[in-house]
Parts: C-alpha cells; structure tokens; sequence
C-alpha cells in the first residue's frame, strides 16, 4: 500500500467520525504527534516489551487481507 494509499484511508475513517469529542481526542493526539521533537520522546520507548510485542503482531497480521474487518462493521460494534 503507497503512502497516498494509507493518507486516503485514513481521511476516509476520519469522514466517518461524527463525536465531536472523538474528532477533538484525534485532533489533539494528531497535534502532539506533529509537535514532538523529531521522535525524542518516542512512545515505543516508553511502552513494555509485551506492548511492543502485541503491536507488531497487530501490524503483521493487518497485513494479510483476511484479517481486515470492515470499517462499518467495527462502527456497528463500538457505536453501541
């Protein structure tokens, strides 16, 4: 997947979102991200090995196509 690939994905998942209070947590996360210090204060130094574990296998297993989930579908889920 490109990069343009990923942005557009990611824009499509945030056209999606209507909490204004989910927009406002995902607008200050997107600020902080941006702001930090050339990765200085890099979260995957401050999480635990199990952590970093679990996310690299979260990142591997997105990599194969049967394992997506549908975005309305996690929607419908956790909507609720």
């Amino acid at each position: 997947m490109s990069n343009l690939e990923l942005k557009g994905n990611i824009l499509e998942m945030v056209a999606h979102i209507d909490d204004r209070s989910i927009l406002e947590e995902l607008e200050a996360f997107i600020t902080n991200f941006m702001e930090r210090d050339n990765g200085e204060d890099d979260f995957w130094d401050e999480i635990s090995d199990l952590e970093k574990s679990e996310l690299l296998l979260a990142i591997e297993e997105s990599e194969h196509e049967e394992n997506l989930v549908p975005h309305e579908e996690v929607m419908k889920k956790y909507s609720k």
